[in-house]
């Protein structure tokens, strides 16, 4: 530049030249992926530089003296023009290329800030600390200037990122270029799913309420015909109830079923014959039944002693043989497990935000920075002293070693630099509290600056490698790596910036690995830090944290702090069995019916329903030990609900079985045992339809793979089995015991002591029935059933729900919330709650290809080109490579779930491995001396060292190490420490890379250079967006599955994607299915077995199915209006509920299909007088006592899933039981049996000796 008042020095000269070509060298390491944005870049500074037009674009603005004679002066800053389409190809063409290893855009080291648009890159770059003086790009263009016509830079002298530099040159990739030349296609994205409404209203809902109605106008329209008709023929009021029972269409059914009903009771007459044999057998040799109980019982609880509890969250909600779970064992042995975390988020909701003005550098110059409270100085300082009180814990072990965090820790750069890899805000400062306070005079502000300006720069530079403006500070780590703002702040999603964040996030990996009992040390520190954390607090602060042990340490304590509850539960069942399956005379003196207080202990059965209750215990201990010789592990789900459900089938049975004996009439001279036998014959058959029925269903419910359901259906099928076999033995046996006490007037429990008052029953007087029995038979049968209109209504509610529930299944949420499964004053609840509130980054998710073949066979050569281009994401690679499809699917994150591109250890392999020249090149080796052949690491700037490959001698043709290169310095790269010092080597993989690659290594035979290698697995590791709830989680895994198997199709390799939440999330995307496969299953086999054991007949069947199908949907629909998803705790429930509602149903079922009353009214009457109370005493009043209990459990899941579908099981158990069955036998219940039973030397349960009926049945 020549002036012709005086000299002007430009200051192009050989120093400027030095220093332009380490500038360019050290952006060449940024934007060498992509050939066509390097030379662009470039091309600038060179014509810059070197044009012969230079004057022609470039004009000195600005000079000054230099010296006191002013004849000799430096250009201070200049002018150079560029069209506004040279500016916006130049920026285009460079500000998508791609940093692997920092997860982010080379932008943001060229543009100095993450929010970079064009105007603000050409700012910085005329402006760095890089640049000899200022350069202004101005948006408008001068026609002259000093040096006459100006004539800026065209476009045309650029090239788009997406053309070709020369044509044996590679396109750049679609990472660092995304087009439709360079980018396999997008991924098709569904429309969003519109609800199928009907005139704005649900539409399923519409349909089924359409037919409902349909069918009940229908139905109405009969029974008023019906009511009519039996009017006009004055039909006696007294029978009106049984007239359409006893209709042509009842004689109809009847006359096809007779033959049926005959050829078939050969079931029951099987039935009945072989119990009436096992129960003589049983009433005169109880020792031997005893002793082979006791052997058989005995042995099976001997099981207990291998007995473990788990409470492991995987072996809770994983199958050991799920996709998931296989891949997850197989991440674990080909790399390491993913580290153990310990995270703390700290918030000051009551620190109000603050208005602060930062002194940047000219380009910026002050900005006025609104910046959240957490940032106020008193905040920041109190947290960042928790950091460094959680940094020095240390706890000592079982054998009094004393452990601190770095000994359990992640470490990147050992063994150089021994630095945990914690990510927080306070690596900005190189985790030195002292920074806070620190007040530095800038020179190119000229105000003093404070931590806040350096928390400005960090925020918008990440990579900042020396902060000119607060003692050249960096931004890095203390690890050399970014301390990425969405991952070291939160909560500013939905703010202007990160600056407004309302949450400060401290991560800190530590070591994990496979086997369990190296982790010991981690747990011990993790235990400590708990315990110090549990007692801090500070007024200005909140904050929730955990560790990797904190949920498993969570759900053992909630597992034991509800012992209490559980066991006063099953206390209150116990008592109320023990105490109302006996029942109380009355004294006859009077003629006044009273409770005979003396006679309390004749008729009470404390000591039976003991012995039935110790029966519930030992089939349960039974079923657990039978388990426990297998190698299961027990679950604190199994424990909880399994004796739940055998004490309800095992109580309803004993009742039954009890009150059965209760309610007969001995004949004269006949002796309790003959008595015993006769009702056991008769009863046996109902206790084995219902436990016949529990036993298959839950067997087909454990086909299921999801563990919580699998176990506990095979546990459940076990325990009813142990209980019922129990049942038809000893407790037979104890009760034929009972039945002699009570004829002997021997009082119960002690049974030496003879009542001193005896009632005398007159003649044709019968032991009056409890008030419950009469409550049933005498008022809710009669209510019930007598009047036609009361039984429509009841059909036309039961058909109303039934409708709504089905309408309200597909609305049903899935997933269980991780709160819920933690006691409600866990610390870790509220942790979950900050997750999802305030994290802006979901969990990494690995992708892994496998190399090799079962076998060990190569499928993918990495070190070959085309192996390479199958992988990588730079120029020349394959446009759906495994990175390139990961980087497309990442651009449109709300579909994909993933947050950014991937890290790709090959790609920064090649930047690493590439010969530069001797201002840029990470490998190098020595030359001479000890190391000589050895790795020289770019912080040695004083040894004799050289870059590994000289193109002259060995070509690197595409920026490419051909196949020997790549193997013989793959291992030198994956030891490399980035680092800023020395000659600035940021692209090392050792920290970002250590564990990303597994190889086999063959030693070398070259003078120079590691032991050759052959990759065979790698992952791409990139992030999940936020993950809120299980909605998140679930399309998380789906997505990411998706694109596995899209890339599988693309590649010769094994692929699978892992993330540390897959385990737990897999189940759900084939819940519905499972859903509907498991209740189906479970509920046709308890068709098949009531076909068999209700003598083929096909209407039992099906109404008692139909019964137990309408139970489970009703249930469904009460998880709706419950909020109450679908999940496995709750699945589990579910299959119960159709094990307890067959239950409610089948001995009624029975009972009906085997009363021999003309029509069906009457038979429904009698069978709802004879089971009804048994059933409402044996399982409604048991379970609702003991339920009430479970509304005071500590525990957010026993709350929900326990407490509250328990009362639903129960109560839609005794709704559609009691007032549904009965109701709808009475019109489509099956014909009569015709063929009694051949007595086998037993009159049956509801004759006397001459055939009559019981007096309390007519």
């Amino acid at each position: 530049v020549v002036s012709t008042q005086s000299t002007v020095s430009s200051g192009i000269n050989a120093e400027y030249g030095a220093t332009l070509k380490g500038s360019v060298s050290a952006a060449r390491a940024l934007l060498t992926k992509c050939e066509v944005s390097w030379k662009n870049f470039v091309s600038l500074y060179c014509k810059f530089t070197c044009s012969p037009d230079q004057s022609m674009f470039v004009n000195a603005t600005e000079i000054v003296q230099t010296n006191t004679t002013g004849n000799y002066s430096n250009v201070h800053r200049v002018s150079t023009y560029l069209t506004e389409e040279y500016k916006s190809k130049y920026y285009n063409s460079i500000k998508d290329v791609s940093l692997p290893s920092a997860n982010m855009k080379a932008i943001v080291a060229l543009c100095g800030t993450t929010k970079c648009d064009q105007e603000r890159f050409f700012q910085f770059m005329g402006s760095n600390p890089l640049s000899p003086f200022i350069i202004d790009y101005p948006t408008s263009v001068p026609h002259n200037n000093d040096n006459g016509t100006v004539a800026p830079l065209e476009a045309s002298e650029l090239k788009y990122c997406w053309e070709k530099e020369s044509e044996d040159s590679w396109r750049c990739s679609c990472q660092d270029c995304p087009s439709e030349l360079t980018c396999a296609p997008p991924p098709v994205i569904p429309p969003p799913k519109s609800p199928f409404l009907i005139l704005g209203f649900d539409g399923p809902l519409v349909i089924l309420l359409i037919i409902y109605l349909a069918l009940f106008l229908i139905c109405l329209v009969h029974l008023s015909i019906n009511i009519h008709y039996r009017r006009m023929n004055q039909t006696d009021p007294m029978t009106r109830s049984a007239s359409i029972a006893s209709s042509i269409s009842e004689r109809h059914i009847q006359a096809m079923q007779e033959g049926v009903n005959k050829g078939c009771r050969i079931v029951d007459q099987v039935l009945h014959n072989a119990f009436v044999k096992w129960a003589e057998f049983a009433v005169t040799h109880p020792w031997i039944v005893i002793l082979m109980a006791v052997v058989v019982v005995g042995a099976c609880c001997g099981g207990m002693g291998f007995f473990v509890l788990t409470s492991a969250p995987i072996d809770l909600w994983s199958a050991p043989k799920s996709q998931t779970r296989v891949e997850k064992n197989k991440f674990d042995s080909t790399f390491v497990p993913f580290y153990r975390t310990t995270q703390i988020i700290v918030t000051a909701p009551n620190v109000p935000n603050f208005n602060y003005t930062v002194h940047r550098d000219e380009l910026d110059g002050p900005v006025e920075q609104t910046f959240s409270g957490v940032f106020s100085k008193k905040v920041f300082k109190k947290v960042f002293q928790l950091q460094n009180d959680i940094m020095n814990i240390v706890t000592k072990t079982d054998d009094n070693r004393t452990i601190g965090v770095k000994d359990v820790c992640f470490v990147p750069l050992a063994p150089d630099v021994q630095e945990c890899a914690l990510i927080s805000p306070f690596q900005w400062f190189q985790n030195d509290i002292a920074g806070i306070d620190e007040v530095v005079y800038s020179d190119k502000t000229g105000f003093n600056v404070t931590y806040l300006e350096h928390v400005y720069r960090c925020v918008s530079s990440p990579l900042e490698i020396a902060d000119g403006t607060f003692n050249n500070m960096p931004c890095l780590t203390t690890f050399s790596g970014p301390a990425q703002v969405n991952i070291a702040l939160g909560g500013f999603s939905d703010k202007v910036d990160a600056l407004h964040a309302d949450a400060l996030v401290m991560s800190l990996p530590l070591n994990n690995h496979v086997n369990e009992s190296l982790n010991a040390d981690a747990e011990a520190w993790e235990q400590e830090f708990i315990n110090f954390m549990k007692n801090w607090s500070d007024p200005d602060i909140e904050l929730a944290y955990q560790a990797e042990r904190s949920i498993e340490d969570e759900l053992q304590r909630e597992a034991y702090q509800d012992i209490f509850t559980v066991a006063l539960s099953y206390f209150l069942m116990f008592g109320y069995v023990a105490l109302m399956l006996g029942k109380v005379s009355c004294c006859a003196e009077t003629g006044v019916p009273m409770y005979c207080i003396r006679r309390w202990f004749v008729d009470a059965k404390i000591s039976l329903g003991l012995a039935g209750v110790l029966f519930v215990l030992l089939s349960v201990v039974g079923s657990l030990g039978i388990f426990s010789y297998a190698g299961y592990k027990s679950t604190v789900i199994i424990m909880e609900v399994i004796p739940f459900l055998v004490l309800a089938v095992g109580v309803d049975n004993i009742f039954i079985l009890v009150q059965a004996v209760q309610r007969d009439i001995p004949s004269p001279g006949e002796s309790g045992n003959h008595q015993l036998i006769r009702i056991f014959g008769d009863v046996a058959p109902s206790m084995l339809l219902s436990a016949s029925s529990e036993i298959i269903a839950f067997a087909c419910g454990s086909l299921s793979t999801q563990p919580a359901v699998h176990d506990f259906s095979l546990y459940a099928s076990v325990a009813v089995l142990l209980n019922f076999l129990l049942q038809v033995s000893v407790f037979l046996v104890l009760l034929s015991w009972d039945r002699q006490r009570e004829l002997a007037e021997r009082q119960d429990v002690f049974c030496c002591i003879k009542a001193s008052y005896e009632v005398q029953l007159s003649e044709g007087e019968t032991r009056p029935h409890s008030p419950l029995y009469l409550l049933v038979s005498k008022v809710w049968v009669p209510a019930l059933l007598n009047t036609t209109i009361v039984r429509f209504l009841v059909m036309s509610f039961f058909g109303l729900t039934f409708c709504l529930s089905i309408a309200a299944i597909p609305h049903l949420e899935i997933g269980l919330d991780q709160q819920l499964a933690l006691p409600k004053d866990s610390y870790v609840g509220p942790y979950f709650e900050y997750l999802s509130k305030y994290l802006e980054v979901g969990p990494p998710v690995y992708f892994v290809v496998e190399m090799e073949d079962d076998q060990g066979a190569t499928t993918l050569n990495a070190s070959a080109l085309g192996g390479q281009n199958q992988l990588c994401g730079v120029s020349g690679c394959n446009v759906d490579s495994v990175v390139s499809m990961i980087n497309i699917y990442a651009n449109y994150s709300s579909f994909s779930r993933l947050a950014q591109p991937p890290n790709s250890w090959i790609d920064d392999y090649f930047d690493w491995l590439e010969p530069v020249d001797e201002y840029y090149s990470c490998c190098r080796y020595y030359t001479s001396g000890d190391k000589k052949n050895q790795f020289c690491p770019s912080t040695d700037d004083q040894g004799s060292c050289t870059y590994c490959i000289d193109p002259a001698e060995e070509g690197y043709p595409h920026h490419r190490p051909n196949a020997g290169q790549f193997q013989k310095y793959l291992q030198w790269y994956l030891a490399d420490n980035p680092s800023t010092k020395g000659f600035a080597c940021t692209k090392g993989g050792h920290a970002a890379y250590g564990n990303a690659v597994k190889y086999t290594t063959t030693p070398s035979t070259k003078s120079r250079g590691a032991d050759s290698t052959n990759v065979t697995a790698a992952y791409f590791m990139t992030y999940h967006t936020t993950c809120r709830n299980s909605s998140d989680f679930i399309q998380a895994y789906e997505q990411a599955r998706n694109l596995t198997e899209l890339i599988q199709e693309k590649v010769n390799a094994t692929v699978y994607p892992y993330s540390i939440f897959y385990v737990y999330y897999e189940m759900y995307v084939t819940m519905v299915n499972q859903v509907a496969i498991n209740l189906s299953v479970c509920i046709a086999a308890v068709f098949v077995v009531s076909f068999v054991l209700m003598n083929f007949n096909f209407m039992s069947a099906v109404i008692t199915t139909t019964t137990v199908l309408m139970i489970t949907v009703n249930m469904l629909g009460m998880m709706y209006l419950l909020d109450i998803n679908i999940n496995p705790v709750s699945l589990v429930n579910l299959v119960m509920s159709v094990g307890i509602s067959v239950e409610f149903c089948s001995h009624i079922a029975r009972s009906f299909s085997r009363s021999r009353q003309i029509g069906r009214v009457d038979r429904a009457k009698e069978a709802l007088s004879k089971t009804g109370s048994s059933v409402l005493s044996g399982i409604f009043m048991t379970k609702l006592i003991g339920i009430s209990v479970l509304a005071f459990a500590k525990s957010q899941i026993f709350e929900i899933y326990y407490f509250k579908m328990y009362v639903c099981i129960v109560a839609l158990g005794m709704l559609h039981g009691l007032v549904f069955l009965p109701v709808f036998l009475t019109f489509f219940g099956p014909a009569r049996n015709t063929e009694p039973l051949s007595s086998s030397g037993y009159k049956a349960i509801d004759t006397d000796q001459n055939g009559e009926r019981d007096p309390l049945l007519k």
